[in-house]
């Protein structure tokens, strides 16, 4: 067989291998394809009045992507638009929304997440030797 004749079989079994989408090859422009899917997803997490919730989890549901609120309640996450994305914060319901860009999402408060919080005290010490906050309780 000539060299001629192997560079056309050459030519001939990558074009076949690229266009059985076998698994590790790609065509001409499919980079771009699958890149295109996923998108920078913006928004902002605020509370039932309205305030930016800061520390909100934002997560793609069923992925370990995700993300937390800056200090104005704002988020940027890259997902595929209509992914469900779950909004969580200790404190309030968890909601789950399609992502979609410009989401403003408010959370509500869930009074039972509250039962969950135990303070203990004990020992005696002189108030003037304590840091931090201190109550009396009679």
């Amino acid at each position: 067989m000539s060299i001629k004749t192997r560079k056309t079989w050459l030519a001939v079994g990558a074009t076949a291998l690229l266009a059985s989408g076998t698994p590790g090859f790609f065509a001409p422009g499919m980079m771009n394809t699958i890149q295109a899917q996923n998108q920078k997803i913006t928004g902002t997490v605020v509370d039932d009045l309205g305030e930016p919730i800061t520390g909100a989890n934002i997560r793609v549901k069923g992925t370990s992507r995700g993300t937390i609120t800056d200090l104005d309640g704002k988020f940027s996450l890259d997902a595929a638009a209509g992914e469900n994305l779950e909004i969580s914060f200790i404190g309030y319901a968890t909601q789950t929304v399609k992502a979609a860009n410009g989401l403003k999402v408010t959370l509500q408060e869930d009074s039972q997440s509250l039962e969950d919080v135990v303070v203990v005290g004990y020992g005696v010490q002189k108030k003037k030797l304590v840091t931090g906050a201190t109550v009396q309780v009679k």
